[in-house]
């Protein structure tokens, strides 16, 4: 093979390299901290990780908010509860209301909530809804597991937690949401390439005509 053939076949094996589609993997995911600021709230708190928001409001019932509480008391009393409520925890009618719009947006493979403060016969309870200020639909009761799996519930912007029978704190939320993309759209360099691989075809052509 002589070498205009030779530069040909390198010239269009540089092409299907840089042709071939790139895929770039990773996993963003976001761990919010609701003690970061200690004692009385306000009715609402806005906390952020990353580039994921969540706003946690407190009610004393249905329609009725009250004011937040977060705590750090020691091992297994660390969280956010309410002002109002016993040992500053959420309990009896109170809830904590998490507004999960913007995370939902994201499209999350899931999210995972932390809850705190339960020692026997603590129990919450789990209530998603389209209406802030509604506890809605119940999802979940007698739940005693310090971590719970939000991502099937993502038609649900509301998300409440109650504890009918004893007082509990939520102390996390964690959110991932792997991102994939591929690339195969020619670049500068594959048009650069193509053109020379182009052109030494018709000078070698040329020369066998």
């Amino acid at each position: 093979m002589n070498f205009r053939g030779t530069l040909t076949l390198l010239l269009i094996g540089g092409i299907l390299f840089f042709a071939a589609p790139v895929f770039a993997d990773s996993t963003s995911s976001g761990s919010f901290n609701f003690t970061s600021t200690l004692g009385t709230l306000g009715t609402t708190n806005t906390l952020t990780s990353g580039s994921f928001s969540v706003v946690a409001t407190g009610y004393a019932a249905p329609g009725m908010t009250t004011d937040l509480y977060a705590k750090n008391d020691g091992p297994n009393e660390i969280g956010m509860g309410l002002a109002t409520g016993m040992d500053h925890e959420i309990g009896g009618t109170q809830f904590i209301q998490l507004n999960l719009t913007q995370i939902l947006s994201t499209n999350p493979t899931s999210v995972m909530l932390g809850v705190g403060s339960i020692q026997f016969p603590d129990t919450y309870q789990i209530w998603g809804s389209n209406t802030a200020g509604a506890l809605g639909t119940m999802l979940a009761t007698n739940q005693s597991s310090f971590t719970f799996d939000l991502s099937s519930f993502g038609k649900y912007d509301y998300i409440s937690v109650t504890s009918p029978t004893g007082t509990v704190l939520i102390d996390g939320l964690t959110v991932n949401q792997p991102l994939s993309q591929s690339t195969s759209e020619p670049n500068a360099a594959i048009l650069v390439l193509a053109g020379l691989a182009a052109l030494a075809s018709i000078r070698l052509a040329g020369k066998k005509l």
